[in-house]
């Protein structure tokens, strides 16, 4: 596996050209989604979390007592108009098929509500609200040291128990990163008195493998840039190896403390197109990082999708060998969950197309 090395800027000249997006995103606009606070009978909002390409994040309470009593005391809420609400509904959709895994963030219902004064409909989820809030937030915390690798082993068998669960339910998530993986309390006690363990949210962009939209996984390109897959940001090809790859970039990020591929500076479209997909460069890893969690992190990274390592290969690997016995009982208990629950109706919904023809780079996405 080759180091990632300077790549120069000089010989691309070509812009990645403007979208609705990019402009949307410009320090000098206003945005539309931290004014509007979403009203609702069923709950209070209490505060601002932040904004993504689909709307708005709020955190709430409930306000309450009779049949909706059992939505939490405390609840996120993202909102956006309902005429713009494909990832919302999608997430939507995908949660619910995930609802019973805890290393997925819990979906608690949606509601359609009306603004008063624009007389506008808008279409909210209610989801899981994790007080630690983001894996990206408690990356930069650490201020560029990198987490102890201790927990980097814990946070990534957590997302990989729950990426095995979405993959055997043939879901591929498509824009694993830090910023979809939010942080829960432990309340067993196992990780310490402070212990946390990560769940994944962000399922705006996933999609069934074998469903219509999905077709014969060509033609495909979603996600954040900076994590894209070799495969996926050169020949559109959607599979689970592209999860795994972002994976990869994610547990990089939380061993350096550094955004993946932060070594080549902000680059325009092109040239993530010639360094992800035609280089055969591989992003930096640093000489002090243990021999296993370069070999880990390597078997996630490799460029050819047939030689990546499978989720089940990859919690069998000796980075995480101290945590098998509890990676076992885990298996058991999700087996059971997955073979063993009441067969449900499936209702057949439109696709929704949420492909981006120059999918919003990383930089210009801010915090939840």
């Amino acid at each position: 596996m080759k180091r990632s090395m300077s790549y120069s800027e000089s010989d691309h000249a070509h812009k990645k050209p403007k979208t609705e997006d990019d402009a949307s995103d410009s320090s000098t606009m206003t945005s539309p989604f931290t004014s509007r606070i979403p009203e609702s009978d069923l709950w209070t909002v209490t505060r601002f979390l932040g904004k993504g390409s689909y709307g708005s994040v709020h955190l709430a309470e409930r306000t309450t007592k009779g049949k909706e009593a059992y939505l939490p005391q405390e609840m996120v809420i993202k909102t956006t108009e309902l005429s713009q609400s494909s990832q919302l509904q999608n997430e939507k959709r995908f949660l619910k098929l995930l609802e019973t895994n805890p290393y997925v963030v819990s979906y608690h219902g949606k509601k359609i509500t009306h603004d008063k004064k624009t007389k506008k409909a808008y279409y909210n989820t209610i989801l899981e609200y994790c007080p630690s809030q983001c894996l990206a937030k408690h990356i930069k915390r650490h201020n560029g040291i990198g987490l102890p690798e201790e927990d980097v082993k814990r946070f990534a068998l957590d997302i990989l128990i729950g990426l095995r669960y979405t993959h055997a339910k043939k879901i591929i998530h498509c824009d694993i990163k830090p910023k979809n993986i939010l942080l829960a309390d432990e309340s067993t006690g196992l990780r310490g008195p402070n212990g946390l363990f990560a769940k994944i949210s962000g399922f705006g962009k996933a999609m069934e493998k074998g469903s219509t939209e999905y077709g014969d996984g060509w033609g495909h390109r979603r996600g954040t840039t900076r994590f894209m897959s070799p495969e996926l940001i050169v020949d559109k090809v959607l599979d689970y190896g592209v999860d795994v790859w972002a994976f990869g970039c994610t547990v990089l990020e939380m061993l350096t403390g550094e955004r993946v591929w932060s070594e080549h500076g902000e680059l325009v479209w092109e040239d993530w197109i010639d360094l992800i997909g035609v280089s055969d460069l591989v992003p930096y890893m640093p000489g002090a990082l243990s021999e296993e969690a370069k070999d880990f992190v390597s078997k996630c990274l490799e460029k050819e999708p047939s030689e990546r390592w499978s989720v089940d290969s990859l919690m069998k690997h000796p980075f995480l060998s101290w945590t098998n016995q509890y990676a076992e009982e885990e298996e058991e208990e999700e087996e059971e969950e997955i073979f063993d629950e009441e067969e449900e109706e499936v209702y057949e919904e439109e696709a929704i197309e949420i492909d981006e023809e120059y999918p919003k780079e990383d930089w210009e996405e801010e915090d939840l």
